[in-house]
């Protein structure tokens, strides 16, 4: 029987979120007649938002108003007024599965091996070269397996959009203008290109391979970004250097790496969402390699990492470097990132990025 309505429950980091987008994409198509709806992270929901429509995205604040087993309780008692025939558990963990059983769901769908796997009635082997394929693996109980495998898509805010188109235009970054944007941040300190090497890269392509750059981030990257402007500023009449961290919402983070015309990014979810968004990037990788499955999806993306035994030494990266030396990322020279951005965009002539916005 198709299910009348299916819930997608994914509440991991924003990274997690984009690669399970192909499999949110194989349900809608494959189950046309089945309301498809997720279930995220405050963070998460406006990337997923322009793909299902707001009125099919839920929110579970478990680091906030909804931590503890009240607020467990809360969400759970949301979803069963909702009466869903189906949930994917797509995190591998204890709180969604219990999460979902409170809910009443006659039908749960989950990894097998995982923490809540007793509670799942389908147990889907966690297998596959890349975290989209393991992903997409928890559809096939219900009879979906789709050729080829979909890639992660995004779509943008046009909200967001307009605000972001503002916020250039003020800032002297005309529509269409070639605009590199760095992202220096990461989840874990040791997934972090120091900022000198992000500053001496930007010197080196910033005038002359693009005209601006702008700084991605939290607040917290503030500091990566006053590092670049001191490298760059007064080579040229205005900064080259537009700093962004802090100043973006989710939404509007995605609408300005739409208008990137190459990200430079950790191992860290902006580089995701711009490959989603099928702009070209460069993503660098440290403790983590791109072997584990989490590396950006995409035609135009290159990763540069170092070649060394201690590698991976962690599945997500952590806040100290187990050897103490941060060699796999400050041993990384600017003039190896410089040469695999000049040789994307030379690969990318005359064959440019599908336009971000639309999702198919």
């Amino acid at each position: 029987m198709t299910p009348r309505r299916l819930i997608l429950a994914q509440t991991s980091f924003l990274g997690d979120v984009v690669l399970t987008t192909p499999l949110w994409r194989a349900l809608r198509d494959a189950l046309p007649e089945t309301e498809v709806w997720w279930l995220v992270r405050p963070d998460a929901a406006p990337i997923v938002v322009p793909l299902a429509g707001a009125g099919r995205v839920l929110v579970f604040d478990k680091r906030g108003g909804d931590g503890g087993p009240g607020g467990l309780a809360r969400v759970a008692a949301r979803l069963r007024a909702l009466d869903f025939d189906v949930a994917i558990a797509v995190q591998r963990s204890l709180r969604t599965a219990l999460t979902l059983v409170l809910a009443g769901i006659p039908e749960r769908i989950g990894f097998a091996g995982a923490a809540g796997s007793p509670l799942y009635h389908h147990r889907v082997a966690h297998r596959g070269a890349h975290a989209r394929d393991r992903l997409l693996a928890l559809a096939a109980p219900l009879g979906v397996v789709p050729q080829p495998a979909p890639a992660p898509q995004l779509a943008t805010d046009p909200a967001a959009d307009a605000a972001v188109a503002a916020l250039l235009g003020d800032a002297g970054v005309a529509e269409g203008e070639e605009l590199l944007v760095v992202a220096p941040g990461a989840a874990w300190e040791t997934k972090r290109w120091p900022a000198a090497s992000f500053a001496a890269l930007v010197r080196a392509l910033v005038p002359g391979t693009f005209g601006r750059v702008a700084v991605v981030g939290t607040a917290g990257d503030r500091g990566h970004a006053a590092a670049i402007a001191r490298e760059v500023d007064g080579v040229a009449d205005r900064s080259p250097v537009l700093d962004l961290t802090g100043r973006t919402t989710t939404a509007e983070l995605v609408a300005v790496l739409a208008r990137a015309a190459l990200l430079v990014a950790n191992d860290s979810a902006p580089a995701h969402i711009a490959a989603a968004l099928g702009r070209p990037v460069v993503s660098l990788f440290g403790p983590t390699v791109p072997a584990q499955g989490f590396a950006p999806l995409g035609a135009h993306v290159r990763v540069v990492e170092r070649a060394l035994a201690c590698r991976p030494c962690s599945r997500h990266g952590s806040a100290y470097c187990p050897i103490g030396t941060h060699e796999c990322l400050a041993g990384l020279r600017e003039s190896e990132v410089a040469a695999a951005v000049r040789g994307l965009l030379g690969a990318d002539a005359g064959a440019a990025p599908a336009p971000a916005g639309g999702v198919a």
